[in-house]
């Protein structure tokens, strides 16, 4: 029967008197329906009642001298009432569900996922050539073939997946693993990518122009590209090329000892930054000039934070434009503190920096032999500089074309 209650209209009131219970009674012995009736205290009783029943309900209240008052209206005649009272909130409201309810059939969001060689531009302007873009019906899209299609568009793409979510699609991509195509007819020499003492040598390919021991400098041809087929004996007991010299690719490894230096430095007081690992997710909804908050605090409540933003917007489509954004905050906690060193450890941390920035720029194939630290500055200093030299051992042997070729 709640229903009905609903549909016709209830009261929630409250009798007062020194015998509210006779009231009910009463009420009751007339077959007026009471029902969730609640003794807040002693002379003061809550109860609901249809609304047709309260005049009854009211007559029965002033023969036991007692009060009634009405706390609150309820059902669905009076929420009618409020909306005629509102008809430009209840229609703004019918307008808002009518546009998500568009808004929610279109694509709006396109993320890729999976790419490494491919940008996410190459592979959104892959789609879109395909009819997948931001503004387009979800009913209108084959997934199975737009898949199959776009794998097919792009000698790199391996697979193709495609998720969609509200109105946010994923492109989901696995690239194929291309071999590159070696020039083998581009002639030319091997010279020195960095200047050393050289340590070994294996010539595959051209006429050594070095030995082992040499002294080469960046840009030195190490393997010439330039083959001559005899060589004629000197009476000094040199070399000299006889013969029409052939253009070849030269091929060859050349390792070198080779010395890389980095300068590095640290005060005896420094201002480190850290991480607490609390963080706080804020979501607005930005409308026009306008930003509400939908998530999160108003305020970041942390007086130091490392901030990071993501901005979705929906995009123009023909020629509308929602000037809708939203905006998701995420910070995280930061606490500065004043680090000392003694000299010593000072040291070891300018070294530590100074290694740290060396290993980032040796070849893959490098191999340390020695490390050589220096200390530019003295103990009377707040700064605390070094030099790090690692000797490496590494194939210095990089291709160069030969001129005209």
């Amino acid at each position: 029967m709640r229903w009905y209650s609903y549909l016709t209209g209830y009261l929630l009131v409250l009798i007062e008197g020194e015998v509210p219970v006779k009231v009910i009674n009463m009420a009751l012995a007339r077959g007026i329906f009471l029902w969730d009736i609640m003794e807040l205290e002693k002379g003061k009783i809550l109860l609901k009642v249809r609304v047709y029943a309260f005049r009854p309900l009211a007559r029965i209240v002033r023969k036991c001298a007692c009060r009634i008052k009405i706390m609150e209206k309820r059902g669905l005649p009076f929420q009618i009432v409020r909306l005629k009272k509102r008809k430009t909130l209840a229609l703004g409201g019918i307008f808002f569900l009518l546009s998500l309810y568009i808004l929610s059939s279109f694509v709006w969001f396109i993320d890729v996922q999976g790419n490494e060689d491919l940008t996410d531009g190459e592979i959104k302007k892959i789609a879109a050539d395909l009819g997948l873009k931001p503004g387009v019906v979800i009913n209108k899209l084959d997934f199975d073939k737009l898949e199959k299609e776009m794998q097919e568009a792009h000698p790199k793409l391996a697979w193709v997946g495609i998720n969609i979510q509200g109105t946010k699609v994923t492109i989901e991509v696995s690239e194929k693993v291309l071999i590159p195509d070696i020039e083998e007819n581009l002639k030319g020499h091997l010279v020195a990518r960095e200047s050393g003492i050289i340590e070994e040598m294996l010539v595959l390919k051209g006429t050594p122009q070095v030995k082992e021991k040499d002294k080469v400098i960046k840009g030195q041809i190490l393997i010439s590209g330039i083959v001559y087929p005899e060589l004629i004996l000197n009476e000094d007991g040199t070399y000299t090329p006889g013969g029409t010299p052939e253009l070849v690719r030269a091929k060859g490894i050349v390792r070198a000892r080779v010395l890389h230096s980095v300068r590095a430095s640290c005060f005896l007081k420094e201002r480190e930054t850290y991480f607490t690992g609390e963080k706080i997710e804020q979501v607005l909804l930005k409308c026009g000039e306008r930003i509400f908050v939908l998530k999160g605090p108003k305020n970041v409540p942390f007086q130091y934070y490392d901030k990071k933003t993501a901005v979705k917007t929906f995009p123009a489509w023909r020629n509308l434009h929602v000037p809708v954004e939203l905006i998701t905050n995420i910070y995280l906690e930061q606490i500065k503190k004043v680090k000392e060193y003694t000299f010593e450890s000072a040291y070891q941390e300018a070294v530590k920096r100074a290694e740290n920035a060396l290993a980032k720029t040796l070849p893959k194939d490098a191999r340390v032999l020695n490390k050589i630290p220096q200390v530019n500055s003295g103990q009377g200093n707040e700064l605390v500089e070094v030099e790090v030299t690692w000797e490496c051992l590494e194939n210095i042997a990089v291709f160069q074309p030969i001129s005209g070729e």
